[in-house]
């Protein structure tokens, strides 16, 4: 019998955890009448925890996964991490997180990885935040409307997880059919982009943002010095600055943001596969 609701999410930025948290929460709150106990409901940063050994999720628990979309797909260092979780049939639900441009592959990718774990699938959702480097693209969101579509996502999906749960013997459980999610598995690694963020003159060379770096990108003694070759431009030290002096400088990021807010501006709406 399910007993946990299980969340877990890297968030640089933070809006893939509010969007995770918000999902777990709703979808515990729904599936509650279905269980003997109060489901238990808990989180794991992937950011600030990143896992370093393997680790297994039984058939009583709900995992809820969230990423955001870096370039149409699954940033490097959650791949890392998927492959150090493990599933028995575990009912889960997958989120992508994107800025209203495209959520490419990524939806795709997550659904395949965590299935190839040993996780089952029943849910997948894509949903639009603003956009963590040009902020004019998807400002102000997610708004009233998507946190209207969040709650008929999680609405749907606990209907469906109610009818996998209503035996207590997991042999008896019938199997959920795939997911029909557009997307493939690219062949070739993903793309970096050339914008990567840099201090200004507040800077305290403090060392908050290298210590949040999830890929080792800054200099730990001279923050000014990144590595481009790891960058992957996920804002997680601009969040973490305590000065507000880190963030996209310079006429390349200006020029980018102006292109793209024309190409972005249409609005997007989630899109979700049960």
């Amino acid at each position: 019998m399910i007993n946990k609701v299980v969340g877990l999410y890297f968030s640089p930025s933070g809006d893939t955890a509010r969007l995770t948290k918000r999902v777990a929460e709703e979808i515990a709150t729904r599936m509650d009448d279905a269980c003997i106990e109060n489901l238990s409901v808990s989180y794991i940063d992937l950011l600030r925890n990143p896992l370093m050994e393997d680790c297994t999720f039984d058939e009583e628990t709900i995992v809820v996964m969230g990423i955001p979309a870096f370039t149409g797909r699954v940033p490097l260092p959650c791949v890392k991490m998927i492959q150090k979780m493990h599933g028995k049939n575990t009912m889960t639900v997958c989120l992508v997180d994107y800025g209203n441009s495209s959520y490419g592959d990524a939806l795709y990718e997550l659904y395949t990885f965590m299935e190839d774990q040993g996780f089952s699938v029943l849910s997948a959702g894509a949903f639009v935040s603003q956009h963590v480097i040009f902020k004019k693209i998807a400002a102000c969101r997610p708004d009233v409307r998507d946190l209207q579509k969040v709650k008929e996502f999680c609405e749907l999906t606990s209907r469906k997880l109610h009818r996998f749960c209503g035996t207590m013997i997991q042999e008896l459980r019938a199997k959920p059919a795939p997911l029909d999610i557009k997307g493939s598995i690219p062949h070739k690694a993903p793309l970096r982009l050339p914008l990567h963020p840099t201090p200004n003159k507040h800077c305290t060379n403090c060392g908050a943002c290298a210590q949040i770096c999830p890929m080792g990108a800054i200099n730990l003694r001279d923050v000014r010095k990144v590595d481009v070759r790891k960058c992957i431009s996920c804002t997680a030290c601009i969040r973490a600055c305590p000065e507000g002096a880190r963030d996209f400088h310079g006429p390349m990021c200006a020029a980018s943001g102006l292109a793209l807010e024309k190409l972005y501006s249409k609005r997007k709406d989630p899109e979700w596969f049960l």
